[in-house]
């Protein structure tokens, strides 16, 4: 399972950071097809885009596999390694966890009532089972893997989830599969559907009985979380790792949700139906968009003259899904994850297929109609499709509805009166975990216990050699074993993406007896090899000043590391004449060195002055440098 984790990360990390330069290179008018996108063809064999996902897109078996590793791992956090409902009871002692809707003609009716009780309970969603009422989260894995020192390992586990979902995100991105919308192929859609429910439902669930949306939305002060650091067991570590990654895996799949609504026009018509009448999808946004997870108001604590002083900061999730604060000037201004429940929302309402099979009543437009009030000015100019969104919204306040629970506006939805209703059950879920297994005890605890004899009990944190590989060969950069097989480099392809277009490409080899143990100051032990150069592409030597600089490092196992770095900012001078050598400015120094990577891998680039510089047609600005010397640092891993 370690092995395959770390094989999901790394090829998460490479298809994430492939997206991202290609959308950098459309943005800076840089042409993809003659330059990263070859080197990218090259590795993948596949689109010179996002091989990665067009990978994916052509053997839908392994998009099938992620799925079905997704579901297993939601029920492996949720059942097996803590008990869901367990912890529930553990963190809030007030029962059972509902949406506030406003009004109350809910509880005038129990027939009401319970006729939307399947707003709060999810189809695929975990069973309550009043025998477990008795059951600690220490009779589940967790206490044996705290007990065990395994809280790392547990948490690379966990993590695995939130890299499926956004594995997923850059697939449907391009679209639905086809082989999704074919045979028997729309059950992986049926589950990613119910998949995606549940964490809407999870994020919509109020901040009070939603311990993983507190410990996001209401953080400790610094000094009381230095005090909770110093004193949490490893137990508590683990809870942690699975508070924080069942909200990354929430907020990842408001986006893939928001990629299954995009495309609602193809999907079959069971799943339109689990979308708006099982789900009631257009309902899940009002929670998200009245109380954004995303969004927080926080104390703060600094120092200034020996004193502490604290101020209220807001914050939301930016790109990166990192909180960072926000002016109260800008709470206003839109980031990509608060647009997701506004895009489903317009997709939702916009669409004939929608429109047609949302079965509306009083309690639906009452809900719906909550959000006009936030549809204003500003937000209209940062997404004008929500006007489409406000027209429905105002259409929709003057239109009369059936009363709640008496049938259906449009005739063809299915919540109508008729008292026989069919619905598809989720047999992709029921074949990973069981029809029965959340309440068969004895079949999750001999589920734990083998896990526990074959994976965990024979190694701890400090002895996992897959940590080891972890840290360094996937966040640290490529740290090779300095005396292992995979010791060796075979090539770095090298990409200098021009301004203007175009780009010069450089195939890079090691030099045999070159290689040095280099010691640096912070402590690290690196390899430092000689590379020859070889120009592969590009016309002539002389190098465009303000390249992008991009490299593909590949070993002989057929692995490979990509890092790129900001512009090279070689000496220039902006002009539409070859100026003369003799009258250089003085910062047109005879050699410049550049570095791409960061402090775990690190290509140097050495630069020389050429005897004659050169503007290129369409070029403004004079080259006077070319690519004389390079080296590679790699880290070491001490054996």
């Amino acid at each position: 399972m370690m092995t395959y984790c770390v094989n999901l990360e790394r090829l998460s990390i490479q298809a994430h950071l492939t997206a991202g330069m290609i959308s950098d290179s459309q943005s800076n008018v840089v042409a993809t097809r003659n330059s990263m996108g070859e080197v990218f063809a090259s590795l993948g064999g596949g689109a010179y885009e996002e091989f990665i996902v067009e990978a994916f897109l052509e053997n839908t078996n392994k998009l099938e596999d992620l799925i079905t590793t997704l579901l297993a791992l939601e029920y492996w956090r949720d059942n097996v390694l803590f008990r869901k409902d367990n912890e529930s009871v553990l963190e809030n002692e007030e029962g059972n966890v509902e949406f506030e809707i406003e009004g109350g003609e809910r509880d005038r009716d129990e027939e009401l009532s319970d006729a939307y009780a399947s707003l709060n309970d999810v189809d695929g969603g975990q069973e309550t089972d009043d025998n477990d009422n008795d059951r600690g989260v220490t009779k589940r894995l967790a206490s044996l893997l705290a007990e065990n020192g395994n809280s790392l390992r547990a948490a690379f586990i966990l993590h695995a989830e939130t890299t499926i979902v956004s594995l997923l995100n850059l697939v449907f991105y391009k679209g639905i599969p086809p082989a999704f919308l074919e045979g028997d192929g729309d059950q992986f859609l049926l589950s990613l559907v119910d998949y995606c429910a549940r964490q809407l439902v999870f994020l919509g669930t109020p901040e009070g009985s939603n311990p993983a949306l507190r410990r996001q939305k209401s953080p400790l002060t610094s000094h009381n979380m230095s005090k909770y650091l110093q004193n949490r067991s490893r137990l508590d570590e683990i809870q942690d790792s699975v508070y924080d990654e069942s909200y990354k895996s929430a907020v990842a799949a408001v986006s893939l949700s928001r990629y299954l609504c995009e495309n609602v026009e193809e999907l079959p018509a069971s799943i339109v139906s689990r979308m708006l009448e099982v789900h009631d999808f257009p309902i899940l946004m009002v929670p998200l968009i009245e109380e954004p997870p995303w969004t927080r108001r926080r104390q703060v604590e600094q120092r200034k003259d020996d004193c502490t002083i604290s101020k209220i900061v807001w914050e939301k999730l930016n790109d990166h899904n990192e909180w960072s604060e926000v002016l109260p000037k800008d709470l206003l201004v839109l980031t990509k994850t608060e647009g997701q429940p506004w895009f489903e929302l317009y997709h939702l309402t916009a669409s004939k297929v929608c429109r047609e099979t949302y079965g509306l009543d009083e309690f639906r437009k009452a809900q719906l109609m909550r959000l006009r009030r936030y549809i204003h000015e500003s937000l209209i100019d940062q997404l004008p499709v929500l006007q489409e969104v406000a027209r429905y919204l105002d259409e929709l306040s003057i239109l009369g509805v059936p009363a709640t629970g008496r049938g259906a506006h449009r005739p063809s939805s299915i919540a109508s009166s008729s008292g026989l209703l069919l619905q598809r059950v989720d047999s992709l879920r029921e074949s990973v975990i069981g029809r029965k297994s959340t309440h068969d005890d004895d079949h999750l605890d001999s589920i734990i216990q083998r896990q526990w004899g074959e994976i965990f009990s024979s190694i701890d944190d400090s002895t996992d050699e897959y940590l080891k590989m972890i840290a360094l060969n996937v966040y640290g950069g490529t740290g090779r074993n300095v005396n292992g097989e995979n010791s060796q480099l075979e090539k770095v392809t090298l990409l200098l993406s021009e301004q203007e277009g175009g780009a010069m490409t450089f195939e890079l080899a090691p030099v045999e007896g070159t290689e040095k143990i280099v010691d640096t100051k912070i402590g690290s032990t690196f390899r430092r090899i000689k590379l020859s150069i070889l120009q592969t592409s590009g016309e002539g030597a002389a190098i465009d000043p303000r390249a992008q600089a991009s490299a593909v490092i590949n070993f002989p196992d057929h692995s490979n590391e990509v890092i790129q770095n900001s512009p090279l900012c070689l000496p220039t001078i902006e002009t539409k004449s070859v100026p003369d050598e003799n009258a250089l400015p003085e910062n047109f120094s005879a050699k410049e060195w550049r570095q791409i990577g960061n402090r775990s891998i690190m290509l140097h680039l050495g630069f020389e002055r050429i005897t004659y510089g050169m503007v290129p047609a369409k070029f403004t600005y004079w080259r006077g440098y070319s690519l004389k010397v390079a080296y590679l640092s790699l880290p070491i891993i001490e054996a």
